[in-house]
């Protein structure tokens, strides 16, 4: 693994660093050279997504790994899958190193690639991996085509085609987006959409600042972001941002999308963000895991290629609610 200075330079002696807006672009250098099954643990963005209210890398010379204050669990810390040489070492290490935030440990985005790690946690004192409750692997991560997304050829197909016709029958209409044109239209659409009064266990403030975060680190401009606005009748009711980042497995990562239109413009979202991905080389884009059934639901109807089923553990091992 390469050195930065954000890993120490012993194996004995890690340290834990914030990352900031200035070093996100050497967090996506390190995840890149990842062989993770998840491919957002692949996604600097990602993390600065989900660690919008504290974020840090914590390393030595042979591993390191992404911790980040839950986003709406307060007194919660994250710690993320190692990556490198003896990652259990480095969990193990880190579950008892006074210098990490204060809070319960919660094991995040626990997959297949983790069994061992997960065993030696339990015999540490951590739980047996568990279903995710809150956050956006509650429901399995789909990775999709783009090109069999565009195609949307077959029987698999026919639901998502319906939408899609309708949505040209609608004359929906999609743009880039550019953040001088539309941050406005897309604050209005994730306000209008977190007021329906329709996310139980969510507030406003949760529904609204993961947006809000993207939006901020496409104005930073380190990270290779892009963004897809929908419109009909010529009015806002959508959008989907995505990271470009990790270009080695030609794989884009879904960051946050909302729909408010009609007529199929949630699908249609899907569609026009396939053909800008495709046309930057891109062949598969990871839609993430969900919260909900329902969004789960919607997401199967691009009909993914790859799932990944994923899971939380607790430390110290604690009764799952």
């Amino acid at each position: 693994m390469t050195r930065t200075n954000l890993i120490a330079k012993t194996r004995f002696d890690a340290a834990l660093e914030p990352v900031t807006t200035e070093t996100l672009p050497r967090l996506q250098s390190l995840l890149s050279a990842t062989a993770r099954q998840d491919p957002f643990q692949r996604s600097a963005a990602y993390y600065a997504m989900t660690g919008r209210k504290g974020l840090w890398l914590y390393g030595n010379g042979d591993a390191a790994m992404v911790i980040a204050v839950h986003p709406n669990k307060d007194g919660t810390i994250l710690l993320f899958p190692p990556f490198g040489k003896d990652p259990a070492s480095l969990m193990e290490q880190a579950l008892s190193d006074p210098a990490l935030p204060s809070g319960r440990k919660e094991i995040a985005r626990l997959g297949g690639d983790d069994a061992y790690l997960a065993l030696r946690l339990q015999a540490f004192g951590a739980s047996a991996p568990q279903r995710e409750d809150l956050l956006d692997w509650t429901y399995p991560v789909h990775i999709v085509s783009t090109n069999k997304v565009i195609e949307r050829q077959g029987g698999e197909f026919n639901g998502f085609r319906g939408h899609i016709n309708r949505a040209l029958r609608a004359g929906l209409t999609a743009a880039p987006f550019d953040l001088a044109r539309h941050t406005a239209d897309v604050l209005d659409i994730v306000r209008t959409w977190a007021r329906d009064g329709k996310k139980d266990g969510y507030s406003f403030k949760d529904l609204t600042t993961p947006t809000m975060q993207v939006i901020t680190l496409m104005q930073d401009g380190n990270l290779q972001l892009g963004g897809t606005v929908i419109f009909e009748d010529d009015r806002p009711v959508g959008f989907w941002f995505w990271d470009e980042s990790d270009k080695n497995t030609a794989t884009a990562m879904s960051l946050v999308r909302v729909s408010i239109g009609r007529n199929g413009a949630a699908e249609f979202g899907a569609l026009k963000m396939c053909e800008l991905l495709r046309q930057r080389g891109f062949t598969h884009i990871c839609l993430g895991g969900s919260e909900t059934a329902s969004l789960d639901s919607f997401k199967r109807k691009l009909c993914p290629v790859r799932s990944i089923a994923l899971s939380t553990a607790h430390y110290p091992a604690q009764r799952h609610n």
